[in-house]
Parts: C-alpha cells; sequence; structure tokens
C-alpha cells in the first residue's frame, strides 16, 4: 500500500489545483477521477482498480501534457559510473587562413580575444573533452 498511499497523496496534492477537475474533464478523465474519489472516501472497492484507475488518470492527463498526476516527474538521470558525460570546453582560435595553434580558454571582459596577425577577433570553437 506504500506506492499507493505515494500516489493518493499526489493526487490529493494535485486536487488543491483548482483547475485539477477541469483539467480531468478536459482529458476524458473525469468519470476515473469521481471512482477514485470514491474508492479513497471509503465505498471500497478492488485494491487492483485503485491502481488502474490512478494508471489511467495518469496517462489521460499526460496526453493533455499535463504530466503525470500520481506519480513523481521523470527525469534523466546517468546510470550509476556512466560519468558525467563530455564536458564542453569553449574555447577561441586562430581566425587565419593559415592558423597558429593558438587556443585560449578563458573569456576576456572585452570580448573574444583578437588575432594581432589579422586583427580579427578569434574563432569560438566548442570542444567535446
Amino acid at each position: 500500500m506504500g506506492d499507493t498511499a505515494e500516489r493518493i497523496r499526489r493526487l490529493c496534492t494535485a486536487m488543491e489545483d483548482g483547475e485539477f477537475h477541469a483539467l480531468a474533464d478536459e482529458a476524458g478523465a473525469g468519470d476515473v477521477v469521481t471512482r477514485l474519489l470514491t474508492a479513497i472516501r471509503g465505498a471500497g472497492g478492488d485494491p487492483s482498480a485503485l491502481v488502474k484507475d490512478l494508471d489511467a488518470l495518469d496517462e489521460a492527463m499526460a496526453t493533455l501534457g499535463v504530466g503525470p498526476v500520481t506519480r513523481p516527474e521523470r527525469a534523466y538521470r546517468a546510470l550509476p559510473g556512466s560519468g558525467g558525460g563530455h564536458p564542453v570546453v569553449h574555447a577561441w582560435t586562430c581566425p587565419a587562413a593559415v592558423p597558429c595553434d593558438r587556443v585560449e580558454v578563458a573569456a576576456r571582459d572585452a570580448g573574444p580575444p583578437r588575432c594581432a596577425a589579422t586583427d580579427r577577433p578569434l574563432t569560438s570553437v566548442r570542444v567535446r573533452t
């Protein structure tokens, strides 16, 4: 009942929003909300039906673009041990037709550094590390 109790808490919290019932109706889940409230208020019923209705409500609200109501928001999390991905370093390189090997990684307050040979700003590049 732990997971179901958490989902019911989330539903109750969502219902505090004055627009919840209108959104549920718009999503075609008004009858699902009615069944859920009846079950929660003690009219009994099959616990598996309660879970199915919670799932149906989440699915209906997701099609409306609201997102899950009774489950936490889904978010990307890197797999343990997979590292932090490939950080990107922003740098400036020589803009000349025959470039030197100059690379600047620190930004200057006055904008990008300039090439003394061409009198042009260095070219901004992104380097995966």
